[in-house]
């Protein structure tokens, strides 16, 4: 049975329904009826609880981040935000999160709970075998300049998406979802997979879809049964048929008006085919010191003039090298590779830094790792160390032990 939930109430515990199971959520904002009836024809989970955690915070936005691995699973954030005002809160906000970091709260505990339910719900709806793992939470400030408080929970839905062929397909788990005006739902493609459709198509910034590296829905929005439905596809699958190189080749100059590093994407992506191509004819022609014999009239490569000539040029300079020994790891690889490098042990805090990838990131590919025994984790006061086999520390004790 549904019950209802008051109007303006601090912490809005919205419905929303995947799989034929109804996942009440802890985020920002007030109820109406109209939003609440999307649960009407679905038996709900209590919604009434989520007030107990934080009945004084008021998230300013909630983000469902959803990056999809190329085995059909994938990786769920839910990031909350609130804008913190002045000195006072943000103390009061470092309490809460060092409280929420150390001790599984019922607000976590709830979240763990509903995440289980609904991939055991999924699991009888599409008859795909799926389970929640990989659970995680974090809680920090960032300043950016003002003081924003961050709120993440996170878990890996093993079987998310259906796997058909070279097609990664997301949306039979989705049945009615409704986005609030201060949410917004972000999914990525991880690994190597790019998107290749989407209805409704979302925003994205890039001059193709197979280029952006995320989509995003914002709310006040509603969908349709199995939507929003999405197709992810390997990376070198696209382009062997040419159609990540020639969706971005109009020729009308679009592509110069976006960001270098956006343009270079593009261009090596394009370049997949005729890579080996263009290394033959460089290694057929005799290096050139001096840049005034690159347009001598010496050989067949001197006919093209004007616009030939010109056009030539580019494809010459975007031609891409052989990769790098670390370019040909794995994301696996690398946090082994720099562990080892740092004595066998690290901080989980310092691979974040020395990686440059996101702390949602490292946290869920950290978790992995543990379960398939490449590392090992031990939580000492806030921090996280770790190690690989036979680094681990001889003499640590959790702070609950004192």
């Amino acid at each position: 049975m549904t019950r209802s939930v008051p109007v303006g109430v601090g912490i809005l515990v919205i419905t929303v329904v995947l799989a034929g199971f109804t996942l009440p959520i802890a985020m920002a904002g007030a109820v109406d009826g109209s939003q609440q009836s999307l649960a009407d024809r679905e038996s709900a989970v209590p919604a009434q609880h989520a007030v107990d955690d934080f009945d004084s915070q008021n998230f300013d936005s909630t983000t469902f981040e959803i990056t999809v691995h190329e085995n059909g699973s994938a990786t769920w954030t839910f990031r909350h935000e609130q804008r913190l005002g002045d000195d006072d809160e943000e103390a009061t906000f470092g309490a809460f999160a060092e409280e929420f970091e150390e001790d599984e709260t019922g607000l976590y505990e709830r979240f763990t709970d509903q995440a289980e339910a609904l991939t055991d719900t999924g699991e009888e709806t599409t008859d795909r075998e799926m389970e929640a793992t990989a659970f995680n939470r974090s809680a920090s400030t960032e300043y950016r300049p003002g003081a924003m408080g961050v709120i993440e929970m996170s878990f890996v839905w093993e079987g998310f998406a259906d796997v058909e062929d070279d097609r990664i397909v997301v949306g039979d788990v989705f049945q009615n979802m409704y986005l609030g005006s201060d949410q917004s739902l972000v999914v990525e493609p991880g690994d190597d997979l790019v998107l290749t459709d989407a209805d409704p198509e979302g925003e994205y910034t890039a001059t193709t879809m197979e280029n952006a590296s995320s989509m995003t829905w914002t709310g006040e929005q509603e969908f349709l049964d199995g939507h929003p439905y999405i197709v992810l596809q390997d990376a070198d699958d696209i382009g062997s048929d040419g159609t990540a190189g020639t969706t971005g080749g109009s020729g009308d100059g679009t592509l110069l008006s976006w960001p270098v590093m956006l343009g270079t994407t593009v261009v090596v992506l394009g370049a997949v085919i005729a890579g080996a191509w263009y290394r033959t004819r460089q290694d057929e022609t005799p290096p050139d010191d001096s840049p005034g014999e690159v347009d001598g009239p010496t050989g067949p490569r001197a006919e093209p003039s004007g616009a030939g000539a010109a056009a030539a040029e580019p494809e010459e300079q975007t031609e891409p090298g052989p990769l790098t020994e670390e370019e040909l790891l794995t994301d696996e690889d690398r946090v082994v590779k720099l562990i080892r490098e740092n004595g066998g042990r690290m901080k989980q805090v310092n691979i974040v830094e020395e990686t440059g990838w996101s702390k949602s990131k490292v946290s869920m590919l950290l978790s992995e790792m543990e379960r398939e025994g490449d590392i090992s984790k031990l939580r000492v006061g806030r921090e996280n160390i770790i190690s690989l086999e036979g680094f681990e520390p001889e003499a640590a004790k959790s702070p609950f032990d004192e």
